[in-house]
């Protein structure tokens, strides 16, 4: 069930995976706009901060968006053809390790106000380059037991394969083969 919830068992594409993230981006910006006042990056983040921290909206949005950058970075880790349960584990297992030793030795911090090291902000930009720009996979039917039929209409050919293992399960079920072995 957690594949569906958190998009494991999902694909998405580059285009797609930019899009996404910018909608939810410029959209989360939006809001954070409409119920402060300020816009993010108008240089006044410790007044934007004390708003948001006392906003209960803007805190729920947040997680919010939390979630669905989480679900879209899985969808595009498994359209890569890497495993999303292993990866995004890994992925924020190594945040939070970073996070944990620039806190408690702040001389391989970036700088006094950050909380990750050079270290941890690499991986975290190569990973976001990687799944901005590394290709994708796509849908890939590994064991198609059928031929194509009459030469296919390229990007929107039907796939007749679950048609065709439907109707394999109907006939065993009826008892049409009779316990035949093929």
């Amino acid at each position: 069930m957690l594949n569906y919830i958190f998009g494991f068992n999902a694909r998405m594409g580059r285009l797609a995976f930019f899009f996404c993230t910018f909608v939810t981006g410029i959209g989360f910006m939006m809001l954070v706009y409409g119920i402060t006042g300020n816009a993010p990056a108008s240089g006044r983040t410790d007044v934007l901060l004390a708003q948001a921290s006392s906003s209960p909206a803007l805190i729920f949005a947040f997680y919010g968006m939390l979630v669905i950058c989480f679900i879209l970075q899985s969808m595009r880790v498994r359209d890569i053809g890497w495993d999303p349960v292993c990866v995004m584990a890994a992925w924020i297992a190594l945040m939070v390790l970073d996070r944990a030793i620039a806190g408690r030795f702040p001389e391989y911090a970036l700088t006094y106000q950050h909380t990750t090291t050079v270290v941890g902000t690499a991986v975290n930009g190569v990973m976001n380059l990687v799944l901005m720009f590394w290709p994708g996979r796509g849908h890939v039917d590994e064991a198609s037991p059928l031929p194509r039929e009459n030469g296919g209409e390229g990007m929107f050919e039907r796939n007749s394969a679950s048609a065709a293992a439907g109707s394999r399960m109907a006939r065993i079920a009826s008892g049409e083969f009779g316990g035949k072995t093929r």
